[in-house]
């Protein structure tokens, strides 16, 4: 993933990449501007299921977006009225 540095807005580099769960990660990102020198850690986290997994974990608890439900909702009304 390409970052920039917040402050020079020069490329930042990843350095290296921390799992600290099965939905969260933190990335050590270097700006390359030697002049700089800024380290900073970016934190990413799974936030939204927009398809949900055809093989789930049952451990895995991550909320549907609205629209993904919404969109299953109108799936299962339009499979009813068909059966109907």
């Amino acid at each position: 993933m390409k970052m920039n540095c917040p402050h020079c807005k020069c490329i930042a580099r990843l350095h290296s990449l921390h799992a600290a769960g099965l939905l969260f990660r933190e990335h050590v990102y270097c700006c390359s501007n030697p002049f700089c020198g800024h380290n900073f850690i970016l934190r990413s986290e799974v936030g939204h299921t927009l398809t949900p997994s055809k093989i789930p974990d049952p451990n895995v608890h991550i909320p549907i977006s609205a629209r993904a439900r919404k969109r299953r909702e109108n799936k299962e009304k339009r499979e009813a009225a068909a059966a109907a």
